[in-house]
């Protein structure tokens, strides 16, 4: 019978995929993009929006904090200064919520048809850690950074956050935050 090579070659795919693609959801890719016209650099003042829209029913949360801690460490290494009476740059932080809690992320299905009558099917489930416990570790994170008096985004960038254990939720938020910042320019010595 010649159809079992591909009958193994299947299989074995179906396990290469299984055991690779998990670890390459741990390391996203960060997105930035700067509005046209204009140049982040030549800013030099910041502050953050009061609530941030990741903190919900205008209270300030320990994530919300969190947050505000890296990135003002984050724009003070690039030169930036923390003015909240005056600042030519806001910061705002948007969260998106996970889509399945504790489920798988996607499914991968894989086939293979053999003539009239027989076939074989493997279905994977990848990315979800399968627990049901509610994490309260956003799915992603958007920054922007808005210029005050314009009143328009002149930076953003946004990374999906990785699943984690609950004991490496704040960590994970952390790196994620610091991934996104990597790409805002640091600031000019001209004006």
């Amino acid at each position: 019978m010649r159809l079992r090579p591909s009958i193994f070659a299947s299989t074995l795919l179906a396990a290469i995929v299984a055991v690779a693609l998990p670890g390459c959801a741990s390391t996203s890719i960060a997105t930035a993009e700067q509005a046209p016209g204009a140049d982040v650099r030549t800013y030099a003042t910041f502050a953050f929006f009061e609530p941030l829209a990741m903190e919900r029913d205008g209270y300030g949360t320990m994530a919300g904090e969190r947050a505000r801690a890296v990135l003002r460490r984050e724009m003070e290494s690039r030169g930036y200064r923390l003015d909240p009476e005056n600042p030519a740059l806001r910061i705002n932080v948007i969260a998106a919520a996970r889509d399945s809690e504790g489920g798988p992320t996607f499914s991968l299905g894989l086939g293979v048809g053999v003539g009239v009558g027989g076939g074989l099917g493997v279905g994977i489930p990848l990315g979800g850690s399968g627990s049901r416990e509610r994490s309260r570790l956003p799915g992603a994170i958007a920054i922007d950074v808005v210029d005050t008096g314009a009143k328009r985004v002149v930076w953003t960038g946004g990374v999906a956050v990785p699943r984690v254990g609950r004991d490496g939720e704040a960590e994970a938020f952390e790196v994620a935050l610091r991934r996104v910042m990597a790409a805002l320019p640091s600031r000019s010595s001209t004006p």
